[in-house]
């Protein structure tokens, strides 16, 4: 169950995180005015919120999915055989 709540609080954090990002990146195409009072600074923080959300998605296609069965691959001894 915690495993769970843990793997989709980070997709949606990560998802959440993208998005901002992207608004922040393009909304000079619409509206001049920075969000922040500095374009450098809104570039920085696009920059940061792209970054942190690709990581939690990473992080999450890393980790295992709750829903879904692992294939076994073998033991440490490496085979995957009987």
């Amino acid at each position: 169950m915690a495993r769970a709540f843990r793997f989709w609080l980070g997709l949606v954090l990560g998802a959440v995180m993208i998005a901002i990002g992207v608004y922040v990146a393009a909304r000079p195409l619409w509206n001049p005015l920075p969000v922040t009072g500095s374009r450098v600074l809104d570039m920085a923080l696009a920059a940061l919120f792209l970054l942190r959300g690709f990581m939690n998605l990473r992080v999450i296609r890393r980790t295992d999915n709750p829903g879904v069965q692992q294939p076994n691959h073998g033991g440490p001894e490496g085979h995957g055989g009987p």
